[in-house]
């Protein structure tokens, strides 16, 4: 019979790989057709144009080039879904050996490296990122999926330090338990060590950071939205002759909240929606990580 821990780890994985299934496979839901220019009634009055409302084009309205907001969502589920459990694990994997190698080898002047890490992200990390992509948005007009490895290779890089940091200082708290040291005095080697003994005792943590990081780079990426830095690019749309806006290429979530945030007094909806479906997602995110918790 399963466990409470269990049955939350399960539920939210599960609900998330859901929303991705859908996110291959929008029309399963909604359709993919922009809505007309202007709505008529009956009779052929005017009732409204572009964007609609969810009262006027159920169930979550359209954004101002008039594509429905709901199909949007899915298809850029996938992107933001995928990008960020991508970054994560190449962070963990990577960090994983650097804090085994920081935990076993590095003994001197590990309170510097420690110090520079700590004051090296002082700098928010958006802001970072912003000055390293933003002059380079021009030379990926047409080359979304290069900008798209770009932007993932700079993330990973930026993560590493404090993660690897973060593990190795949970590695180095089990090496200081008495059947460790013995371990040691005994000569088992450094691998042995902690295939058989660290890893299994930290493996929960590592989970618990993981989720935790997974939450971290989501609000990064409305941050990054925010400022104009997109999954993938962006893509212009010629909404009227006077006027035309620039749209997220894989329609991820944080580029549809920063390509419409200006839109927000006059239609709310537009950032509400996806702001909405990063609530969602960081909701299942934290039932898996009560259920890794064991709350």
């Amino acid at each position: 019979m399963w466990s409470k821990v269990n049955i939350k780890i399960s539920a939210g994985t599960l609900l998330i790989l859901l929303l991705v299934f859908f996110s291959f496979f929008p029309d399963l839901i909604v359709s993919r057709e922009n809505a007309p220019s202007l709505l008529l009634d009956e009779e052929g009055e005017f009732i409204a144009k572009t964007p609609y409302s969810p009262a006027e084009y159920p169930p979550l309205g359209t954004n101002v080039s008039g594509e429905p907001l709901l199909h949007n969502i899915l298809i850029g589920a996938k992107y933001t879904i995928v990008f960020v459990s991508v970054v994560c694990l190449l962070r963990f994997v990577i960090a994983l050996v650097l804090a085994i190698y920081y935990a076993f080898y590095v003994h001197k002047f590990k309170n510097i490296w420690k110090r520079t890490i700590e004051i090296a992200y002082i700098i928010p990390p958006v802001l970072v990122i912003f000055f390293l992509l933003a002059p380079l948005l021009g030379l990926f007009q047409e080359e979304s999926f290069h900008f798209m490895l770009l932007l993932m290779v700079i993330l990973i890089s930026i993560g590493i330090p404090p993660l690897a940091l973060l593990i190795g200082d949970e590695i180095k708290s089990e090496l200081h338990k008495d059947f460790i040291k013995i371990a040691q005095l005994q000569g088992v080697s450094n691998f042995y060590i902690f295939k058989k003994h660290v890893w299994r005792i930290i493996k929960p943590r590592i989970g618990i950071f993981f989720i935790q990081n997974n939450i971290q780079l989501l609000l990064l990426l409305i941050h990054l939205g925010v400022l104009g830095i997109f999954i993938g690019g962006d893509r212009a749309i010629k909404v009227s002759e006077e006027k035309t806006i620039l749209l997220p290429i894989s329609n991820e979530w944080g580029g549809l909240i920063g390509s419409s945030y200006q839109e927000f007094l006059l239609h709310p909806w537009i950032v509400l929606a996806p702001l909405f479906s990063f609530m969602v997602l960081i909701i299942f995110l934290k039932i898996i990580l009560a259920g890794m918790k064991g709350q």
